[in-house]
């Protein structure tokens, strides 16, 4: 399964709240990939307004990544607060 979603790119079809139950699912089972992981955290990051009041999406992705133990510092206040302001890139 999780070929598909990486590898074939399918992951991208998926709603947001799509993606958390998957990212719910595979840290209940102990598994998937860290390029899994980043790519469901880009897509949260990336989309982080729309987090905001969804907490079923939140508490999905706090529980997730919680229990995979992964996470960056900036996905970390994005679930804290969605309408946090990000750093810019240079």
């Amino acid at each position: 399964m999780e070929a598909k979603l990486v590898d074939e790119g399918l992951l991208k079809y998926f709603t947001l709240h799509e993606m958390a139950v998957i990212l719910n699912n595979f840290a209940n089972c102990g598994r998937g990939s860290d390029e899994l992981i980043e790519q469901l955290e880009k897509t949260f990051i990336k989309h982080r307004k729309a987090l905001d009041g969804n907490d079923e999406i939140l508490r999905l992705c706090k529980q997730g990544f919680g229990m995979l133990n992964k996470g960056s510092d900036i996905l970390k206040r994005v679930l804290a607060d969605p309408n946090t302001t990000l750093p810019r890139l240079e």
